[in-house]
C-alpha cells in the first residue's frame, strides 16, 4: 500500500467519533421594541443635522456673495457729497465773465470751458483740478499778473492765497512750519477750498493765536 493510500485509510471517519461539545447563546440577540425605537429616532435625529447643516452652508455661501459689490457699480463720491448745482463768478482774462453755472463737484478746469480765457490768461498759476464751491470767485489772470484762486464772495486782498498756494508757498506765512502747510492743503483738497479766511481756524494745529498772526497774510 502507498504511503498516500495509508494515510487516506488512517484519517478516514468511522462513525463512532464524538462531537465537540458547544454551547450557543439562545437567542444569540434580543432587540426589545424599545432598543428598535430608541435606533429609529438616533437615525433620525442625525438625518436632521446633517440637513440643517447643509442648508446652513448653502445660506452662508448665497450671502457670502451678496456682499461683494460689482465693480463699476459705485456712485461717484462728488454725486454724493455734493447736494445741487455750483454757481461759481469767473472775472478776470476770460471771454465770457459772469457767472456760470456747473454740476456737482465741477473742477477749476470745467469753470474754464464755460469762460473761455483768452490768450494773455496764465493757465499755469491756476490749479484746474480744484473742486470749486457754490458762490465761489475765480480770478483769472493775465500773465505777468498775481496769482489766480477761486475766492469767496468778499473777495481777497494781497497775500499768500489759501486755495492755491503750494506747500513751499504756504511755509513761507510767519509761523507755518511744513507740517501745517500740508494740513492747510489737505483741508482744502477735503473740503474743496476755503470759502472764507476764518475756516483756517478748522486746520489742524492752528489755533486762535496763530490765526490772528495769519490773518493779513493770506487771501482766498
Amino acid at each position: 500500500m502507498s504511503p498516500l493510500n495509508r494515510l487516506q485509510d488512517l484519517t478516514r471517519p468511522t462513525g463512532e467519533e464524538e462531537l465537540l461539545d458547544v454551547t450557543y447563546p439562545t437567542p444569540r440577540l434580543h432587540l426589545t421594541l424599545r432598543h428598535a425605537a430608541f435606533a429609529a429616532l438616533a437615525v433620525m435625529l442625525l438625518a436632521a443635522g446633517i440637513m440643517v447643516l447643509n442648508s446652513g452652508g448653502a445660506e452662508s455661501a448665497g450671502s457670502a456673495e451678496t456682499e461683494f459689490p460689482v465693480v463699476g457699480a459705485a456712485v461717484p463720491a462728488a454725486a454724493e457729497e455734493d447736494g445741487g448745482e455750483l454757481v461759481i463768478s469767473v472775472v478776470g482774462a476770460v471771454a465770457q465773465p459772469g457767472l456760470t453755472t456747473l454740476a456737482p463737484g465741477a473742477r477749476v478746469d470745467d469753470a474754464l470751458h464755460h469762460a473761455q480765457p483768452l490768450p494773455e490768461a496764465d493757465l499755469l498759476a491756476l490749479n484746474l483740478a480744484q473742486r470749486l464751491s457754490d458762490g465761489q470767485q475765480l480770478v483769472v489772470p493775465a500773465v505777468g499778473e498775481a496769482g489766480a484762486v477761486p475766492e469767496g464772495t468778499s473777495g481777497g486782498g494781497g497775500g499768500v492765497s489759501l486755495n492755491s498756494a503750494s506747500v513751499t508757498e504756504l511755509t513761507a506765512l510767519p509761523g507755518v512750519g511744513p507740517a501745517t502747510a500740508a494740513a492747510i492743503v489737505a483741508h482744502r483738497e477735503a473740503t474743496g477750498g476755503f470759502g472764507s479766511v476764518e475756516q483756517l481756524l478748522e486746520v489742524k494745529g492752528i489755533g486762535p493765536a496763530k490765526f490772528e498772526s495769519l490773518r493779513e497774510s493770506v487771501t482766498l
